[in-house]
């Protein structure tokens, strides 16, 4: 089922509104259907009854001797009517409600004429074949008679209503006529209309949804944006009431973090300029030491400290995050750090073709992979690295022959000044920056670097770059 349920929120609010608006729907039809179903049997017992109240007047007032043509002359398409000495027979009732609903409809329309005795009736429907009693409407012209044959022809076997009624002086009026109901299904006309406004709520629906929840959207990319680049512009604020005040705490949020970036280079370079200083004078006094063995251990000393302080000034001032984004070819790219070194050896597997096209900070992107490399040569003396190009992402992987890291202290590497001992002493130089500064390369282009031990024996390095 969770393939079926929206994980947004344009997506539930979509929902919660179609399905109200279906619920709605649904309820007013039924509503509707049951107030229109009274009405219209109210309405056809009624006009019924007014017609045969009619004839009986009528009847009233005609000599009996010319009753029975003037009965003949003023039949009805549906309706039969005779004058006799007895009652004809009502039948089998087989809906006691609505005959009992007629009879009560029919003394009502009798108010002003005398009679002695009602009966009224539903009797079963003629079977297949059998003419309605008073056969189908004549006049089919009219849009009253195109009606009434449409009824009769939805409803060839309709219940027969009887009714037998008592004069005073004793004769009867027979009536027999099929009672055809208004048919309470709605009309195709009907339903398009509902389905045609069913689909314009739906479709204003979701294009106030989807514009009530774009900004939302928007404030996630730029979320997004800001981890890559701190000094993106700041976001439009738009929207409703609610989103204005979320965009509006974001861009303060952001200009607090810009500030927060640029005390600290300010800071960074500050420390670095006034170390320099003194670190000059420290050499020219170093070089005037008269013992070589001290000499040299006092400039490695002061060459190590320029080095600690080059690597963090680079660091803290992520100038890769100000360098532009340009297209490059990365196979190009790396295929030139590796010839640059010794005891490097490069592959290349792609589905792309033999280049690779990415969107990326050069400088920055050496930087991160140089340092690998470099990483590698000096704790396994030999390289190797490999691009592989999906349509998902490029990734870079650089194996060596070293020792490997222990899969618990693979994450604390990555942190600033951190060496692991034995493997990364002393001898080998650096400030314990190199990973620290890749990593930061590779997050700010929305990847990230994994390290992993070879089953073989070695360390893997692996840059992942999403397209």
């Amino acid at each position: 089922m969770k393939r079926f349920v929206p994980d947004t929120v344009a997506g539930w609010i979509i929902v919660v509104l179609v399905s109200g608006l279906a619920v709605t729907q649904v309820a007013t039809l039924a509503i509707n259907a049951g107030e229109r179903s009274q009405t219209s049997s109210v309405l056809a017992h009624f006009h019924l009854a007014e017609r045969m109240a009619d004839l009986v007047r009528l009847v009233l007032v005609t000599p009996p001797a010319q009753r029975s043509a003037m009965l003949v002359s003023v039949r009805g398409g549906t309706l039969r009517v005779s004058w006799d000495d007895a009652p004809a027979p009502t039948g089998t009732d087989i809906d006691d409600l609505d005959a009992n609903l007629f009879s009560q409809v029919l003394q009502a329309a009798l108010w002003d004429v005398p009679w002695r005795t009602l009966r009224v009736s539903f009797a079963p429907a003629p079977s297949a074949g059998s003419a309605i009693p008073g056969g189908r409407p004549s006049d089919r012209s009219t849009s009253l008679g195109r009606r009434l044959d449409s009824i009769l022809t939805e409803h060839a076997h309709v219940p027969l209503l009887r009714v037998a009624l008592q004069l005073d002086d004793g004769s009867w009026l027979n009536f027999e006529a099929p009672f055809v109901e208004e048919p309470q299904a709605l009309s195709g006309s009907s339903l398009a209309l509902l389905a045609l406004a069913a689909l314009a709520i739906i479709g204003a629906s979701i294009w106030a949804v989807r514009r009530l929840t774009d900004p939302l959207v928007t404030l996630a990319r730029a979320a997004e944006r800001l981890g890559d680049d701190v000094n993106a512009p700041p976001l439009q604020e738009r929207g409703a009431r609610e989103l204005r005040q979320a965009a509006r705490a974001f861009n303060a949020m952001q200009s607090r973090l810009q500030r927060q970036v640029h005390d600290r280079l300010q800071m960074t370079a500050a420390i670095s300029h006034d170390l320099r200083t003194p670190i000059t004078r420290l050499r020219l006094r170093a070089e005037l030491v008269e013992d070589d063995e001290q000499r040299q251990k006092m400039l490695a000393d002061l060459a190590h400290m320029e080095a600690l302080i080059g690597s963090t000034l680079a660091f803290a001032s992520e100038d890769s995050r100000r360098e532009a984004t340009v297209d490059v070819d990365l196979v190009s790219l790396v295929e030139d750090l590796c010839d640059d070194r010794p005891r490097v050896s490069f592959e290349f597997t792609g589905d792309a073709g033999p280049r690779v096209s990415y969107p990326c900070r050069p400088t920055a992107v050496r930087r991160c992979v140089g340092n690998l490399i470099d990483n590698a040569l000096k704790y396994g003396h030999t390289a190797r690295v490999t691009i592989e190009s999906t349509a998902a992402a490029v990734c870079i992987r650089i194996d060596d022959d070293g020792p490997g890291i222990p899969d618990a202290d693979q994450e604390r590497v990555f942190e600033p000044y951190e060496r692991l001992e034995p493997s990364r002493n002393e001898e080998t130089g650096g400030a314990g920056l190199g990973l620290s500064i890749a990593r930061m390369i590779a997050r700010a282009h929305g990847g990230d670097i994994r390290l992993r031990n070879m089953a073989a024996g070695g360390l893997e390095a692996i840059i992942e770059l999403p397209r």
